[in-house]
């Protein structure tokens, strides 16, 4: 049995979510009992790489001129899709030196961005100087010794005004740590989430889409559990479980996390299971492991696990 185990975007990029860590190497210790091949991947990371790289900035330039330009005597283009576009050259050029930089590959870039010609700037640097305009204003919070930490302070801000381009141009949805929250704080009706997935997908969505298939093509799951801990991440989670009905039907799909353990404990809207097949509450690694023993053989019991009654009525959504 193959188990792929995914952490959906969007979360904190500089911090490692724990979840699909610990369960893969709780799994591993009964590969051999079980004849399971575990892996994990981080989609959420994934799509920022690919998003925030000289390719994906040039699908994201091409996208942004593709829309109609606003009328004279208008609401005028956003700041930040306005400056993204006006140095869309620069960002293409150094995107991937600043990844780099901010992945602790290429320390020795520091000095360049410190020197503030190496990085285009946009809204987001408004901030790092003072009313007299002094181009030195960050000094007074990073000394003559933080060269390094001043240069990430401003790599990140130069992520940020790319970020809010994405955002104000692209997918409203979209933010570096969360996507498409409001679609499921405080536990609203499914509906506004089901027609977000059904709609037209944005360039996001079609990135994820296709980091999605990749990963079912080289993994073959047959299981897959998707960790949803926080609102930010639980359209991620769902917009992969609908790609992979359609790139690995055969697959089983199980939902667990924080998130759900609070909002989806009391469930009533049985369309969820169009997309999922189990929904696991509370710690993941018994319920997991129930899960693929009964797969293995369906007269083993679920633990803390829901699925729908009576699976022959799912209703697949459309699927392209």
């Amino acid at each position: 049995l193959r188990v792929l185990l995914l952490t959906p975007p969007m979360i904190q990029l500089n911090t490692s979510y724990p979840a699909t860590p610990y369960l893969t190497g709780f799994l591993r210790q009964h590969e051999a009992r079980l004849g399971l091949v575990v892996s994990q991947a981080d989609p959420a990371l994934e799509l920022f790489l690919r998003l925030f790289s000289r390719a994906g900035l040039g699908r994201v330039r091409a996208e942004l001129e593709r829309r109609p330009r606003r009328r004279s005597g208008k609401q005028p283009p956003n700041a930040a899709v306005a400056s993204f576009l006006a140095r869309a050259d620069e960002y293409l050029d150094t995107v991937d030196a600043a990844v780099r930089f901010l992945q602790g590959r290429d320390p020795g870039l520091a000095l360049r961005i410190v020197g503030r010609s190496f990085l285009p700037e946009g809204p987001r640097f408004a901030t790092t100087a003072d009313g007299d305009g002094d181009a030195d204003a960050l000094a007074w919070a990073f000394g003559a010794l933080g060269l390094e930490d001043r240069a990430r302070h401003l790599a990140s801000l130069y992520i940020d005004d790319v970020a809010d381009a994405l955002q104000d141009g692209i997918d409203a949805r979209f933010e570096l740590s969360r996507y498409g929250e409001r679609l499921a704080a405080s536990a609203p009706p499914f509906d506004p989430l089901r027609q977000a997935l059904e709609g037209p997908p944005t360039l996001v969505d079609t990135i994820l889409d296709e980091i999605t298939r990749e990963l079912a093509a080289a993994h073959r799951p047959d299981l897959v559990g998707l960790t949803v801990p926080f609102p930010g991440n639980v359209y991620g989670a769902f917009r992969i479980a609908r790609t992979l009905r359609a790139a690995a039907p055969a697959a089983r799909i199980a939902l667990g996390g924080g998130y759900v353990n609070t909002e989806l404990r009391q469930l009533s809207d049985a369309r969820v299971f169009d997309y999922v097949d189990y929904i696991t509450v509370d710690d993941g690694e018994r319920p997991l492991l129930a899960l693929i023993e009964h797969l293995g053989d369906p007269r083993r019991p679920l633990l803390r696990t829901l699925v729908r009654a009576d699976p022959s009525r799912r209703t697949d959504p459309a699927l392209p």
